[in-house]
Formats: C-alpha cells, structure tokens, sequence
C-alpha cells in the first residue's frame, strides 16, 4: 500500500490547476497537504491567489477562523500563502488568452468560481512572513519529506533553494513543466519554463530530488468528451457541472489557440505521479535549462545518451497510464461531492 506523502503545492490557478488542487485535497489516502503557495503565471499574483483561495472554498477546504485557530493548535492548519508577482530577472508574462482576464474564467467570460468577497477569501491568507520564509517554517518543521509540487513558474520554489539551499535535502520537487521536444508558448519551449527559465535552472541545479513530468506526457490526459460526461454523470449536482464548465472552457481556447480537440489537463499529471508513481515510465538524466537564447530561453534540454557526461540531475516522465490517470481524478470528484454536496444544478452546462 502507497504510504501518504506530505505535499506543498504550488501553483497559478489556472483551469488545471484547480483540479489538481481538487485532487491534492480530495486523496486523503495519499496526500496530506500541508500548504499552498501562488505564484505569476497565468494571470498576475493576486489574480490566481484569489482563484486558489476560491477553488479551496469551493471545494470545501478552507475552515472557518474557529476551526482555523483550533487546527492551528492541532499542526493540521491548511496554509495559504502569496508568492512571488514577478520571474527572477524577467518581466512578468501572463496567459490571459487560455485562461481568461481573471485566470479561472467560464464560457461566459466571468469568473468560475465567485470572487465578490474579496476580504472574506484574502482573510484566509498567511501574513506571518515573505512566501519563502513561510514554506521554509513549514517545510523544514514536517515530520517526514515533503514533495513540493510545482505547477506553474518556478521562481517561488528557486528562491526557496537559493535562501534556504539545506532544504534541497528535505524536498522531492515534482514540476508539470518543459519539454524534451517542442513546446508550446515557445518553439522548444513550455510555458512554465519559457516565463522564468532563470528560476527554472536554479532548480536543476540545485541538488535537490527534482522531476519533471513535461508536454508530452500532460499531453496525453486530454479531457474527453467521455471524461467530461463521466464527471457529469446526469447533470443534477451543481459542484460536477461547475467542473465540466471549467473543462469546457479551457476545450475552447485550447482548440482555438493550438487546434487540440480536446484540452489537456497539465498540472494534475505532477500530483499523480506522487500519489503513485507506477503510473509513469520514467528516466533519470541530465537536463540543462537554457537561459540565454532570444529563440530558446525555457528549453529543458533533456541529455537522454548522457553525451554531455554531467551528473544526472532530473528524473524525466516519458509517458502515464491514462486510464488510471482519470479514475484517480473522478475518484477525487467523487469524494469531493460527498463533501461538498450535490445540490441541485441551476443549469446543465
């Protein structure tokens, strides 16, 4: 039996990130989550702190103060945390085009998830300290490694390692991120890598455990018509149909902006691989991030025939059991409408 591993998730809510939120909370046999920090990406900073904290209400995980003060007595106090606004040394670029003006949008082009109560959510947030020193108390105080979970830029993970470089030692970061061939907001290169590819190499070669589950894998969990009807099911649950409109959403601006039929869901694939690793085919190698190039800067350069003789430093998904990919999502749903509720939908999406 898998035993559960402690994770921090951090991420740029973002459709896919949401889910993968989704199922970092809802697979409690696998998973503790300890926190989750925000960072650039999709939509700036405050935009995607807002759609996390949203989702997390949605979803049913965040506490009222009282249990707050009570689970923070207990160490079982879900921490949220906003990160960093901006790449290392880059200016901030954002995904405005697949994600929508607010990041998390519906078809109709305002947002998933209500955001009306601003102060409300943003009551929820950690303001003990900067992003990193948070992560790090959090980190270093657990009882066991904890698998950082990276999904977006990775500039909060990098300055982590660069403040606190004795955490490479008690971390196994996970990233959905690059590529080993083409990319796809660049000709090599994948978003996540291709925004702060000098947070990127930081990362690589910092000694810490770090794998990489890119494009060609995440690319392959495409959210079929059939995924999107089995989330469904007859329609009745407002929670389900909220899920399949953030689905539908993300089919229509990846169909219009790469011609995919069908979205791929990214971000999830990272957290599958620490709830089970068997799912992937994997390889440890070396991988080089380039930061130089105007045509290539965020190019994971993935040194398979080791023809650079450099110490492997990454181990590289090559390819996911599908399948089981989705019945660990929508056993995640599933357990997220028991919590949740299934009240009745206003409208079928």
């Amino acid at each position: 039996m898998q035993q559960q591993r402690l994770v921090w998730l951090d991420c740029d809510p973002g459709h896919d990130d949401a889910m993968a939120i989704l199922l970092a909370g809802y697979s409690p046999d696998r998973v503790k989550l300890l926190g989750v920090s925000t960072v650039h990406g999709n939509q700036s900073v405050d935009k995607v702190t807002l759609n996390a904290l949203a989702c997390l209400r949605a979803y049913g995980m965040l506490s009222s103060q009282q249990q707050q003060q009570q689970q923070q007595q207990q160490q079982r106090h879900l921490v949220v945390v906003k990160g960093s606004s901006k790449p290392l040394v880059r200016p901030a670029v954002h995904c405005a085009e697949i994600h929508g003006e607010s990041g998390l949008d519906n078809r109709e082009g305002r947002p998933l998830f209500p955001l009306d109560d601003r102060a409300g959510l943003e009551a929820h947030l950690d303001q003990s300290g900067k992003c990193v020193n948070v992560m790090h108390d959090h980190i270093a105080s657990a009882e066991s490694r904890v698998a950082l979970v990276a999904t977006g830029a990775l500039t909060n993970v990098a300055l982590l390692l660069l403040v606190y470089p004795e955490l490479a030692d008690r971390i196994d970061v996970v990233l959905m991120g690059g590529a080993y061939g083409l990319g796809n907001t660049g000709p090599v290169a994948e978003f996540n890598m291709q925004i702060d590819p000098e947070a990127a190499r930081v990362v690589f070669e910092s000694g810490a455990s770090v794998t990489m589950v890119p494009l060609e894998v995440t690319h392959t969990a495409l959210a079929t018509e059939e995924v999107i009807a089995r989330i469904r099911k007859d329609g009745a649950c407002e929670f389900r149909n909220t899920l399949c409109e953030l689905l539908c959403f993300f089919k229509d601006t990846y169909k219009a902006y790469f011609g995919f039929e069908d979205p791929p869901l990214h971000d999830p694939c990272a957290l599958a691989y620490v709830i089970d690793p068997g799912l992937f085919e994997t390889e440890k190698i070396r991988v080089d991030v380039e930061t130089g190039s105007s045509l290539s800067a965020g190019q994971t350069i993935c040194d398979r025939h080791n023809l650079q003789k450099k110490p492997k430093n990454a181990t590289v998904a090559y390819s996911m059991r599908v399948p089981e990919f989705w019945d660990m999502i929508l056993s995640a749903v599933d357990r997220a409408v028991e919590e949740v509720g299934t009240r009745p939908a206003a409208s079928k999406t």
